[in-house]
């Protein structure tokens, strides 16, 4: 992102602090990384929790079907411009194509010894085929996947993966 020189993209030491003595032993303390693992979560780790001594259990690797779709390389994508008719229609192979990048961000997640679950955020126009192919992908990996549909369900589209980052953290 355009941010990389100036922002770590992460609530302060302060914060999570506040929240882990709210919280107890039992609890979840939830923060944000920052901007993808390549560089938001290397700075998390290298910065964060270096002075904080705090280290995470479980890493949620947010992905979308149109990102997918976009690095396949078959689409031109143009800042303000609607995207192509093309890259909304129904391509399970275009999904395929674009998981390589998915791949290695979980691979960068994996190698701070963190434990990955990826959280695939269905919008309205994704066609199921899609999505099951992308959540496909990942658990071939042995990672878990499940979908979040906050944008049409709210809160409750977001169960799915809360139970997979609770059963996530309880094996980490």
């Amino acid at each position: 992102g355009p941010f990389g020189n100036i922002a770590t993209g992460c609530s302060s030491v302060i914060a999570d602090r506040v929240a882990a003595a709210g919280v107890g032993d039992g609890g979840y303390i939830l923060t944000e990384a920052g901007f993808g693992s390549d560089m938001g979560l290397e700075r998390f780790i290298d910065l964060k929790c270096a002075v904080s001594g705090m280290h995470p259990s479980v890493a949620v690797v947010v992905v979308t079907i149109r990102a997918l779709k976009a690095h396949s390389g078959r689409h031109r994508l143009v800042s303000g411009k609607d995207l192509p008719e093309e890259m909304l229609q129904e391509n399970v192979d275009d999904v395929r194509d674009g998981a390589a990048n998915l791949l290695k961000h979980l691979q960068i997640v994996r190698g701070f010894g963190i434990t990955p679950v990826v959280a695939v955020n269905v919008f309205p126009t994704d066609h199921g085929a899609e999505v099951d192919e992308a959540l496909r992908i990942v658990r071939e990996t042995g990672a878990r996947a499940a979908t979040a549909r906050p944008v049409t369900d709210g809160g409750a589209g977001c169960l799915e993966l809360a139970d997979a980052v609770v059963e996530a953290c309880e094996q980490a």
